[in-house]
């Protein structure tokens, strides 16, 4: 039977007395459907928003106001290790393959390697504390919000690379510093949030206290589109289609954000019409909780479907909200504490379990970070991996293989075959065998030409007259000059690769360089556009002043034409000065 579950994590304070249910519980697995039950908890932890992360096997919660991050066990449902950081942690998120991002009080980024304990850490780039993170779908990029209104775009594989370039240069920026700033708010941001495309239009969402929600290429740092919120939002989560987003508000009230609900010919994010002008939301289309006493949606989380929406309020109450009905559903559970976590799980049931998770990665047994320079500071990184590195996890899932024709039926079989080993529970008896004759035909191969080398040399050693010798003579330095050719060509084909090597660097650098030129005449149309369509205004604002002043000098008996001609005077001598001020460099 399919069934669908959610995480969810508390605030935890003495002031608030915990029920007897839930006591000493902070972090609890609650059952959405087929019935809603609470199935297990977590003891002794408190989270902060943003604190917590789940992978297959662990969770893992950074508590509030502390420099800990607790890992709890999935399996055996208990607390399996504290792990202390240099400073507090304000937000954390996990990427494939079991990597856990954590955002410190400092601005920074720590990244721990939970399957070999590596631990790096990225340039205080935040000016405040880190609040906001999340990985995008192609575990490529890191996106990271903070009240310094900034919000930092991160190369998730620059951060881990164990090859760091040197930052020489003027335009130069270290490795471990951040790719790209979308800095388009003015107030601390509240969410970040992205899209589940994988392809280059994905998106994402931030919010911030200025009631404003922008849309991002954040590829790009391109502006899509800004929506103006009748409040301040707190929370955020998107649409599995990424057809709209939902916004939770400090006032408790959720509302929805359609990004097909203005018409247009093509995607209405990419449409430049739509984006030139903020869309204003109305109040009247929020949806209100059933009453006032709930207190801030602190999160958001939907259903595996997107029919249901659940958000944590502060009174520690989860409310369902029915997406199709644009209205409340039902009270899922009531916490007593503040609920600032929620995460829906992935549903269970589904006949190929593996289809549902897309993770490939499973870490059975957390290692503990280890503080060794070589391997916790980035910046001293090097091309050479440690020799104490070593990776422990368990590959679950691999990618389907695609038909192929009968051709290369045999290849298709030797894929799926490496598939099962990489999956199976033990090293497979098909794979030793498979090994051991290959083995076997390499060592009698070997032994054949051995023996015809020596068959061929023998007769000319033992005929032991000064011809044979001469002629075996002739044949090592015809080797040799072969082998001194051999190894010209090496040396000559190595520096056509590193040529090679080098014009590809150079291209990618220029197309990097062509596509920030492409996006800055792109924002100049745009300037250009939005000049023109102000100039376009400003000659019908003096258009309609004329002709009011001509029927009103008419009433009054005077020449209309004059003050006209008198008007059109006034305006060219402003239109001069004022080109004469704008093309003044002073």
């Amino acid at each position: 039977m399919l069934s669908e579950s959610f995480i969810a994590s508390t605030l935890t304070s003495t002031k608030i007395p915990a029920s007897a249910s839930l006591k000493d519980v902070g972090i609890c697995i609650h059952e959405l459907q087929p019935a809603a039950a609470l199935r297990s908890g977590f003891k002794k932890s408190s989270t902060s928003t943003n604190g917590l992360a789940l992978t297959s096997t662990h969770v893992f919660a950074a508590q509030a106001e502390k420099a800990v991050v607790h890992v709890y066990s999935r399996a055996r449902g208990n607390q399996e290790a504290t792990v202390p950081f240099p400073e507090r942690i304000r937000s954390v998120t996990v990427a494939d393959g079991g990597i856990l991002v954590l955002g410190t009080e400092g601005g920074r980024l720590i990244l721990w390697e939970t399957c070999t304990g590596r631990q790096v850490s990225s340039s205080p780039s935040h000016l405040q504390p880190v609040t906001s993170l999340v990985v995008d779908s192609t575990t490529n990029f890191i996106l990271s919000g903070s009240p310094d209104a900034n919000v930092h775009v991160w190369s998730l594989p620059n951060l881990l690379s164990f090859s760091k370039p040197s930052p020489l240069g003027r335009d130069r920026k270290p490795p471990s510093s951040p790719i790209r700033t979308l800095s388009n708010h003015r107030t601390p941001i509240t969410a970040v949030v992205v899209g589940h495309s994988c392809s280059r239009n994905n998106i994402a969402i931030t919010t911030a206290k200025d009631s404003t929600a922008i849309v991002w290429d954040y590829h790009t740092g391109r502006i899509l589109r800004t929506f103006l919120l009748p409040s301040t939002a707190l929370s955020i989560a998107i649409d599995p289609a990424d057809r709209a987003f939902f916004v939770g508000y400090e006032t408790g009230n959720v509302q929805i954000v359609d990004f097909y609900k203005n018409p247009s010919i093509q995607h209405p994010l990419h449409d430049v019409n739509l984006q030139v002008t903020p869309s204003q939301l109305l109040a009247d289309d929020q949806w209100l909780p059933p009453s006032t006493d709930f207190g801030a949606a602190e999160c958001l989380t939907l259903s595996y479907d997107g029919t249901k929406l659940l958000s944590g309020h502060r009174n520690g109450t989860i409310l369902s909200w029915d997406v199709a009905r644009n209205k409340y559903g039902s009270t899922v559970a009531d916490y007593t504490h503040p609920v600032t976590n929620i995460q829906m799980l992935p549903p269970a049931g589904f006949p190929q379990q593996s289809v549902n998770d897309s993770s490939t990665v499973t870490v059975h047994n957390v290692v503990k970070p280890r503080y060794d320079h070589n391997m916790a500071d980035s910046l001293q990184a090097t091309t050479l991996i440690p020799s104490n590195y070593s990776f422990n996890a368990q590959l679950t899932s691999l990618s389907p293989q695609p038909y192929v024709s009968t051709s290369a039926e045999k290849y298709s079989s030797k894929q799926v075959e490496l598939s099962e080993a990489l999956v199976h529970p033990f090293f497979p008896r098909f794979l030793i065998d498979e090994g051991l004759a290959e083995l076997s035909a390499f060592d009698q191969g070997r032994s054949v030409n051995d023996e015809a080398m020596q068959g061929s040399l023998l007769p000319s050693i033992s005929d032991g007259d000064s011809a044979s010798s001469s002629a075996l003579a002739s044949q090592v330095q015809s080797l040799e000059a072969e082998i001194i050719t051999l190894k010209k060509r090496l040396s000559i084909n190595e520096t056509a690769r590193r040529n090679t090597t080098d014009e590809v660097i150079r291209l990618r650098s220029d197309v990097v360089q062509w596509q920030d030129y492409a996006n800055e005449l792109q924002s100049r149309q745009e300037r250009s556009q939005q000049e023109k369509i102000l100039a376009r205004a400003r000659k019908e604002e003096r258009d309609l002043k004329r002709r009011q002043a001509w029927f009103e000098a008419e009433k009054r008996g005077e020449n209309g034409d004059a003050i006209v001609r008198k008007m059109k005077a006034e305006d060219g001598s402003e239109t001069s000065d004022s080109e004469a001020r704008s093309n003044d460099p002073n």
